[in-house]
């Protein structure tokens, strides 16, 4: 039986019901949020809708938006791919449980 999950007899059959980890998907929210955010200031340095150099004087405006982009990029890939998951297991897509989410356990 997987984690998270109980038992329930529904017309006298049992059916594992599985409840969904809510602080993984809360967190997988969460770095989905940032990861956007990060993602959105990278893009707009580069693009210069962010003036770099009234920010940070006399630096390198590629340094910071590098930097934003690849921690954008490292909240941003997690959080989408486990909250696409818990979508798609919400909605009962076929292949999608909330087992495949990682928890870690206290």
């Amino acid at each position: 039986m997987p984690r998270h999950a109980y038992v329930e007899y529904i017309d006298g059959q049992p059916v594992i019901i599985e409840e969904p980890p809510y602080k993984a998907i809360f967190l997988a929210f969460g770095l989905l949020t940032l990861g956007t955010f990060l993602l959105t200031v990278g893009i707009c340095i580069v693009t210069g809708a962010i003036d770099a150099d009234y920010w940070w004087p006399n630096e390198g405006w590629k340094t910071q938006s590098l930097s934003f982009f690849v921690l954008g990029l490292l909240t941003f890939l997690p959080g989408s791919y486990v909250s696409y998951v818990s979508y798609c297991a919400y909605r009962g897509y076929p292949g999608y449980r909330f087992s495949h989410i990682p928890v870690h356990e206290d």
